[in-house]
């Protein structure tokens, strides 16, 4: 059972809005990535409910390269742009009633760095001009957004030139992606998985907030594997009516959205009784309302003020002692490893797992599948045959493994008696059984090996409980005057370091 936000039910603050969770931002060998599209479809549908394919299409002040080897993108831009026909075709029939598929492709200029052009409809024309007021121009027309992307590399180099940005096409940027965080130079996952230098402070989304732009918040992947959602890549969450494409897009454009890292954190945000995304008139006092459910536990909640932080939360500093198993709580599984590739005994190893529950059952799946190792014939599923029942097919390597993590897992929300058990049949790689009672799991997690040393292992995580992972909050901010203006914004960091950003609401 992949993870449906709409599943979830209505939000507690935000009225009558859904939770939806996508990626706007991707790539496979319809470019120069790996993969095809066809896979990228088909893996954001088992994961995802919203996603927009946006191929690498041009890069018209590209610097050359030695030895040619700048072609790899000329020949990209070629192949995206031959494949457009089949493109437009093969995203149309995606989309349902149950999943939104959105096209797209992204415009990559030195000068001005890169944007992902969104279309809300069919869209038959692929327009790449050599400057973005063409470029910008031609989006307002077909209603479209064109989304900045790693905005904080230099100017020159691929950074964001925000003297051109338009929020008429951009109400939101894209905060974090795999090549980093853009909040700030000293913010958590540093930029350095490519070639385009570090984090330049005056690019961030801090500093331009600062200096008094407007825009919403999202992640999406950017991944080159052909994984739309990897895990730890960033994904977007949207408040919309409905999932529709004219919810989603109404959603963006009235930014209420957010960004995570990678585990699915629901966050709510509220300022005097208006949705994260809002603008707001003038106040002396200032009521924000907080709800997070994290898939983890808590480190902290902050909420920032100008890009000040001035109200924190430690879930830990008012939880009590950890005692017997209460009536709900989340447990991660966590698979992988496996042999060294110094050794020469780096492979794909498959999985099979089968989760049971006794005495309890299973309220929610959510996947953290990560993109490596890219193999187009195999899938991450999870097939959800009952309440009490889980089976996981995935697969994992070292090599080629996203910042040298080779694992992935599920997170499983759960509803137990104080005698139930959770028990994990694994018969691939290798056939092995274990049963724990979940009062054990709630001091201690349970590490189990498949084999012989090198082999894959698995591990039970300790429970996380309700006040480690909930966290329901009101801030009150009273101002001088009632006419300054003001931002803010809610920032959520989990003990396992995902973390996740609301987009700001304005005051004044």
């Amino acid at each position: 059972m992949a993870e449906r936000a709409a599943s979830e039910g209505k939000s507690r603050l935000l009225n009558d809005y859904n939770l939806y969770w996508g990626d706007i931002h991707n790539h496979n060998a319809v470019g120069y990535a790996k993969g095809s599209l066809e896979r990228s479809i088909d893996v954001a549908r088992e994961h995802l409910d919203f996603f927009a394919f946006t191929g690498h299409a041009s890069w018209h002040d590209m610097p050359e390269m030695p030895g040619n080897r700048h072609m790899k993108w000329v020949e990209g831009f070629k192949v995206h742009t031959d494949h457009w026909p089949k493109t437009r075709k093969l995203i149309e029939e995606a989309n349902t009633t149950s999943f939104v598929s959105l096209l797209g492709y992204e415009w990559h200029s030195s000068t001005y760095g890169d944007f992902c052009l969104i279309f809300p409809e069919h869209q038959p024309d692929l327009y790449l001009p050599d400057n973005p007021k063409e470029l910008f121009a031609f989006a307002k027309d077909k209603h479209a957004f064109a989304i900045p992307h790693h905005v904080a590399y230099k100017q020159g180099w691929r950074g964001a030139n925000w003297s051109v940005f338009d929020p008429g096409v951009a109400p939101v940027v894209e905060i974090f992606s795999e090549h980093g965080c853009t909040e700030s130079d000293r913010a958590p996952y540093p930029m350095i998985l490519h070639s385009n230098g570090g984090r330049s402070q005056s690019n961030t989304v801090e500093y331009q907030l600062k200096n008094g732009l407007r825009f919403g918040f999202v992640a999406s992947t950017d991944d080159h594997f052909g994984y739309p959602g990897a895990y730890g890549e960033g994904v977007a969450g949207v408040w919309a009516e409905d999932l529709s494409r004219a919810a989603i897009f109404d959603a963006i454009r009235k930014r209420r959205t957010y960004a995570v890292t990678g585990d699915r954190v629901r966050l709510e945000f509220l300022m005097n009784g208006e949705p994260m995304g809002s603008e707001i008139p003038g106040a002396e006092g200032r009521r924000a309302e907080v709800a997070v459910v994290a898939e983890d536990a808590i480190h902290m909640v902050e909420l920032i003020k100008n890009g000040r932080v001035i109200r924190r939360h430690f879930p830990e500093d008012t939880a009590g002692e950890r005692g017997t198993l209460p009536r709900e709580s989340k447990c991660r599984i966590q698979y992988g490893w496996g042999p060294w590739a110094a050794l020469d005994l780096a492979r794909t190893c498959l999985w099979d797992m089968t989760i049971r529950i006794e005495n309890g059952r299973f309220t929610k799946v959510s996947p953290c599948f990560q993109a490596g190792p890219y193999e187009e014939t195999l899938r991450d599923r999870v097939h959800q045959r009952s309440d009490r029942e889980i089976r996981l097919t995935s697969f994992t390597s070292r090599q080629d493994a996203y910042l040298q993590d080779p694992t992935k897992s599920v997170v499983l929300s759960m509803e137990a008696e104080p005698n139930a058990r959770l028990a994990v049949e694994v018969t691939e790689p290798h056939r092995v059984v274990r049963k724990v009672p979940l009062d054990d799991l709630v001091h201690d997690n349970e590490v189990t090996f498949t084999n012989v040393f090198t082999s894959e292992s698995f591990i039970i995580h300790r429970l996380v409980l309700p006040e480690e992972y909930e966290a329901h909050l009101e801030w009150e901010d009273i101002v001088q005057s009632q006419g300054s203006s003001d931002w803010y914004y809610v920032r959520v960091r989990q003990h396992n370091n995902q973390l996740a950003w609301s987009s700001p609401v304005w005051v004044g």
